[in-house]
């Protein structure tokens, strides 16, 4: 084997989770990013994000193998790592969120039959969309708190400080847009407009909340590769199109164990 090939190799990790904290339900279901001004995020969003790619160039900066044996070879499942270890921190959030979301398509529903009247569906529409966002901005501030919490993120917890107390104003603004919204709603292009901006700001922060987490998946699964000598870890998603087994190793149970230690008991 040629002294170059690398002792270590994750592909397809970081930036490859899609769904999200929140993304994974609804998405994009009220409104889209319409050029809403964020740039009160757009410093610390900045700084995180800075970060994390620092941490995926130290991880790409491979050692070399030396000892000119075959390869060693696993694997890493990281969407099923994401799904059952970082979405499970924010599941009464994201249970939230999903009754949220079952009200306003039952809303729309009843508007398409006829049974809800333009004006009332109007008013309705705009209180449950903005406590769809107040639940979105829920899942985020609680994921951070938990990321900032734990020990196994100090090297980005003064940023994901940084990010929480930028995030904070804008998560009173959604306070008080719901509770504008109980009552009647005098102009609702500025409210949809002020609303959006919001739900654009917060989709940012799901996003970097994610590629947080994709980079802890992926310092963990080297860690592991390191200490059990593989040369290369593949993702199983869109990477391996056939395994023989023994030959390829799965090191998602002890990727997934050790990011589980990440977090106290729920």
């Amino acid at each position: 084997m040629n002294s170059k090939v690398a002792v270590f190799v994750v592909i397809g990790v970081l930036g490859s989770l899609i769904l999200g904290f929140v993304g994974g339900i609804v998405g994009s279901m009220l409104f889209g990013p319409k050029g809403a001004d964020t740039t009160g995020l757009a410093k610390d969003l900045g700084a995180l994000q800075a970060r994390v790619q620092g941490l995926e160039g130290k991880i790409a900066s491979l050692p070399q193998n030396p000892t000119g044996s075959s390869l060693k070879i696993g694997i890493v499942d990281a969407e099923s790592l994401f799904t059952r270890v970082f979405l499970p921190q924010v599941a009464a959030e994201r249970n939230a969120l999903q009754a949220k979301a079952q009200a306003i398509q039952e809303l729309q529903a009843k508007y398409a039959q006829g049974q809800v009247r333009a004006d009332t569906y109007q008013q309705e529409y705009a209180k449950l969309a903005a406590e769809y966002l107040q639940a979105q901005v829920q899942v985020n501030m609680s994921m951070l708190d938990k990321m900032i919490a734990s020990p196994g993120f100090a090297n980005l917890r003064a940023d994901l400080q940084n990010l929480k107390d930028q995030a904070k104003p804008l998560a009173d603004q959604v306070q008080n847009l719901v509770k504008q919204a109980q009552v009647t709603i005098l102009d609702y292009n500025a409210f949809s407009n002020q609303l959006q901006q919001l739900q654009t700001a917060f989709q940012q922060v799901d996003q970097l909340l994610t590629q947080v987490a994709a980079v802890k998946i992926l310092e963990i699964s080297q860690q592991v590769a390191q200490e059990q000598g593989y040369d290369i870890v593949l993702r199983t998603k869109d990477v391996v199109m056939y395994q023989r087994a023994p030959a390829i190793a799965d090191l998602t149970p002890e990727v997934e164990k050790r990011l589980q230690n990440l977090f106290p008991s729920r």
